[in-house]
């Protein structure tokens, strides 16, 4: 009986409860209002709601001027030894009058991107996405390291009375001579390449681009 009562109530009894909310609220609001304290959150919260928020894109020219400031972005590197032979003859057998080195060397290569090569005309901007051509990734450095250098074989023919003061500086410049064609023959620019495009994406989503493409221009990579 008592659950067909409150069965046949049922309507009455919902209506009455969201009255009794509608009622609480109100008595907050007005609680508020009494209270200067109150009166400043109840302001604040609805100037939270009405403030108009502003977002801004960075346009083509302001992308390449901070892409630019880094300059040389450098995003790769390879170290490789070098076992070099020289010899210095003026026809003559190198026993006799001549001379001969054996130097180890080792060189660091380093490669990347020059961004101070953009233009605006390599960047375009629409709304959340962007596309940046770079230019093609390329040799930066190549350094011998002295450290590493070791002369550990000479000869010197016995009529040689004047021996070569360059011959060290020739073997010098073979193994930089190696060191440049082994990075431009290996995977050196093609792993600076993929680095480079990744750092790029990296930074234009910090900057708040949501997609983001990066291609290359058509110039050869060059020392």
């Amino acid at each position: 009986m008592w659950f067909q009562l409150l069965w046949r109530f049922r309507r009455p009894i919902g209506r009455g409860a969201k009255f009794v909310g509608v009622g609480l609220a109100l008595l907050l609001v007005f609680g508020l209002l009494s209270r200067e304290v109150g009166r400043e959150w109840l302001l604040e919260r609805l100037r939270g709601l009405t403030a108009m928020v502003y977002r801004t894109q960075p346009s083509p020219v302001v992308i390449v001027e901070r892409l630019q400031a880094m300059q040389r972005l450098e995003t790769a590197r390879q170290t490789t030894l070098h076992d070099v032979v020289v010899e210095a003859s003026n026809g003559l057998p190198v026993w006799l009058a001549g001379e001969r080195l054996r130097m180890r060397l080792v060189a660091e290569v380093s490669a990347g991107v020059n961004l101070a090569k953009l233009t605006p005309g390599d960047v375009q901007v629409s709304g959340k996405r962007v596309v940046v051509r770079l230019p093609e990734p390329q040799i930066f450095d190549i350094v011998l390291r002295e450290q590493g250098a070791e002369v550990y074989y000479r000869e010197r023919g016995v009529l040689n009375f004047h021996p070569d003061k360059q011959i060290e500086q020739r073997a010098r410049h073979q193994a930089w001579l190696e060191a440049r064609q082994a990075a431009m023959q290996g995977e050196l620019l093609a792993q600076a390449r993929a680095n480079a495009a990744a750092e790029l994406e990296r930074l234009l989503t910090m900057l708040g681009f949501e997609q983001t493409h990066i291609g290359w221009q058509t110039a050869q990579a060059q020392l």
